[in-house]
């Protein structure tokens, strides 16, 4: 998906499970959103991430939270440099 990757918001979830089950939400609400590895700026281990543009965050994380997933942490992506947000400023 064509997204502007200089300014986005990352949501972290506690496991895989977890970010599988947001897909699944955000997909049947036809929110636009793209699946990433997590930056290892963020947190050395792997796993995934649900990356969405800033027009789309609020309804990213009202889906989330509707679907009853724990946002463990929310990062502004602008660039490669990731700052640590909290998530009700969205």
């Amino acid at each position: 998906m064509a997204r502007d990757q200089r300014e986005n918001f990352v949501f972290i979830l506690p496991s895989i499970h977890h970010v599988l089950r947001g897909e699944k939400a955000l997909q049947q609400q036809g929110i636009r959103f793209d699946l990433i590895p997590v930056p290892k700026e963020v947190n050395p281990d792997c796993g995934m991430a649900i990356e969405s543009a800033p027009a789309e965050s609020s309804k990213v994380k009202a889906a989330l939270m509707a679907a009853g997933l724990e946002i463990e942490a929310l990062y502004r992506r602008q660039g490669r440099r990731f700052l640590k947000v909290p998530a009700d400023s969205i």
